[in-house]
């Protein structure tokens, strides 16, 4: 394997590492945009967060729901993830 293909794979690790703890939005194939605090991420890319809107498309579509409980999205199902 060489050094190039590799190191993607760090960087994308590194910055899931460095984000959790901290707010995101995560958008899903679907279009539903899910914003709150990361608290994990695995290697399918499922995620967990707390304090979570969703809203469609983006947050300024108005609110949908908030939920008081954590909110799981399956990695499948994850377009992007990016923090605030």
């Amino acid at each position: 394997m060489s050094t190039a293909t590799a190191e993607p794979t760090s960087v994308s690790s590194q910055f899931l590492a460095n984000i959790i703890g901290k707010p995101v939005n995560v958008k899903l194939h679907s279009g539903m945009l899910y914003s709150g605090k990361l608290e994990s991420i695995d290697g399918f890319m499922n995620v967990t967060l707390s304090s979570t809107t969703e809203h469609y498309e983006n947050n300024d579509n108005g609110l949908l729901h908030k939920y008081t409980s954590d909110v799981f999205l399956r990695g499948t199902q994850v377009l992007y993830i990016s923090e605030v």
